[in-house]
């Protein structure tokens, strides 16, 4: 179905809007891997500061302290598991919103191809 007057872009317009799409796409790609490497650091430095902790109480509490909780050793692989869980969901959510503007590029690129199409087939009709 073709597109109505008022909704036809101008190759200027979709290459307005596919610059930005891409600048948009830098952006989130640049700040994805600056976010990712925080959270990892972050993650690392809370471990470790959990792990201080952990043999912390061992000492002040003594060695009888371990083998009455079982449920130390669980909650020390959980506190490995989480900030790389984490870290990995957000990496998650940013690929997804970086598909999404290369969606939105390829799309907008294939419109600013056919406009320029459409353009130089009116400029040879007219010669």
């Amino acid at each position: 179905m073709p597109k109505k007057h008022s909704q036809v872009k101008s190759a200027a317009t979709i290459k307005r809007d596919l610059e930005i799409t891409e600048r948009e796409l830098r952006h989130i790609t640049e700040f994805q891997w600056i976010y990712a490497k925080r959270m990892l650091r972050f993650g690392f430095a809370s471990w470790i500061i959990g792990l201080f902790l952990f043999f912390l109480i061992l000492v002040i509490r003594g060695l009888e302290f371990l083998g009455r909780l079982s449920v130390a050793y669980p909650l020390l692989i959980i506190a490995i598991a989480v900030p790389v869980l984490i870290t990995a969901l957000a990496v998650r959510r940013f690929n997804a919103k970086i598909k999404r503007f290369e969606r939105i590029r390829k799309l907008l690129l294939t419109e600013y191809e056919t406009a320029i199409l459409k353009r130089a087939s009116a400029l040879i009709k007219k010669k």
